[in-house]
């Protein structure tokens, strides 16, 4: 795997990894920091079509010189339709967890323990995101919250079940 994601990333300049017997679900990008100088992308709840739209805009919009890199509320056009998206950056406590193969790739092109990443957020019916209060609880359960730090039970409970450290 390792391989074929560098090979993605020397090719396209980014691979997309789809986790689709996680529950929820998500995708995300490996490459986007060798790229574009980039953090890496990260999206849960999105069947694999709609991630995969997603994280297409947003990569051709980074192609521009447009960044994603800071926390906030912002909005992108997906095939003549304007959508809001929510994006915080990614705790380092949650990237063993759901980044293993951005983490292997940062260590593969000598930039270990440099990882960024930003986690993409989609708004519930009302237009709220699961960081502000009042989100419809199937939209928050679908976006688990990786901008939060992992507690230390939570860290040893991951090596204890996963290996590592």
């Amino acid at each position: 795997m390792d391989e074929e994601i560098a090979d993605d990333v020397e090719k396209y300049g980014y691979s997309l990894l789809n986790v689709s017997d996680a529950r929820p679900p998500f995708r995300y990008s490996v490459g986007l920091m060798k790229t574009y100088d980039h953090p890496e992308l990260i999206v849960f709840g999105l069947d694999s079509d709609n991630s995969y739209y997603l994280f297409d805009k947003l990569i051709q919009k980074l192609a521009t010189g447009i960044k994603y890199n800071e926390p906030g509320i912002v909005e992108i056009e997906i095939d003549g339709t304007k959508h809001r998206i929510g994006l915080r950056r990614v705790h380092e406590t949650q990237q063993q967890v759901y980044l293993g193969f951005a983490m292997g790739f940062c260590r593969r092109i000598g930039r270990w323990g440099e990882l960024e990443a930003m986690q993409v957020f989609w708004p519930d019916s009302n237009g709220l995101f699961p960081f502000e209060a009042g989100c419809e609880l199937d939209v928050f359960q679908q976006q688990p919250r990786i901008d939060l730090e992992l507690t230390p039970r939570e860290i040893r409970k991951f090596e204890r079940r996963y290996g590592g450290g």
